[in-house]
């Protein structure tokens, strides 16, 4: 390759760079959410987690209470078969055994009632709490959804736009050494999206414009030959002398 072809295959993979540096903000616009958006998604999640630890803890409870009542049901069913049998014994002492057992039954189902009726409270102090959160979401669902609406079509728009400058970068890629894409790419992978960088002069010193590392005469001497790719000893990354030193 002829000096100048050096020189012009970096201006234009300087050029190349600048394009798909603008391609990586595209991408980062695609990715950065709005922020109504994430604090819609915010409340909604917040909002779920909350609705389903109530109804999970509501589920329990009922449960719970469902238990108690059939044990309720069958204790009454029990002591209402002893107060029968009761009234058909003939001893005393039957009557006295049936006489305990209808006061252990009774004093059961007392205890079980006590146990049932803040289990009662609490469900529906929850079907409360289940019912305003549940009026929250539903406020909340058109606002998310139409703002979830917005930024698909916002994201639809930056990739339309991404799309039609990829095929601009495919045909800028087009006329740059194969070579020194492949390095371009595989640097700029590494490096943060800079795969090439600029040469400048800085108080009589050459610097990389990319990390600011100050190069060695020999070094800068070779980047303005443009008689071979030079790579910075510090970053590693392409050198380019800069359109002001091209012609």
């Amino acid at each position: 390759m002829v000096n100048v072809n050096i020189a012009g295959a970096l201006a234009d993979l300087y050029t190349l760079q600048e394009h798909d540096q603008e391609l990586d903000r595209i991408k980062e616009q695609q990715e950065q959410l709005p922020p109504e958006l994430v604090e819609a998604r915010e409340k909604w999640a917040a909002l779920s987690e909350q609705l389903a630890q109530l109804k999970e803890r509501y589920l329990a409870l009922q449960r719970e209470y469902q238990q108690n009542d059939l044990e309720i049901k069958d204790l009454v069913a029990k002591r209402k078969q002893a107060e029968d049998e009761q009234l058909q014994s003939s001893s005393i002492r039957e009557q006295t055994q049936y006489e305990n057992r209808i006061q252990q039954l009774s004093t059961r189902i007392d205890e079980l009632t006590e146990l049932t009726m803040p289990i009662l409270e609490e469900m529906e102090r929850l079907a409360e709490q289940i019912k305003e959160l549940e009026l929250q979401a539903s406020e909340l669902k058109p606002e998310l959804d139409s703002l979830e609406a917005a930024n698909a079509e916002r994201v639809a728009a930056l990739e339309e736009e991404y799309q039609a400058k990829l095929v601009k970068r495919q045909e800028m890629a087009g006329s740059i050494p194969a070579s020194l894409l492949r390095e371009y790419e595989t640097i700029r992978r590494a490096r943060r999206g800079v795969g090439v960088a600029r040469v400048k002069v800085q108080g009589g010193f050459y610097l990389c414009e990319a990390c600011s590392v100050q190069l060695p005469t020999h070094v800068a001497q070779r980047v303005y030959q443009s008689q071979q790719v030079v790579r910075c000893p510090g970053c590693g990354r392409l050198l380019w002398r800069g359109p002001e030193n091209e012609g």
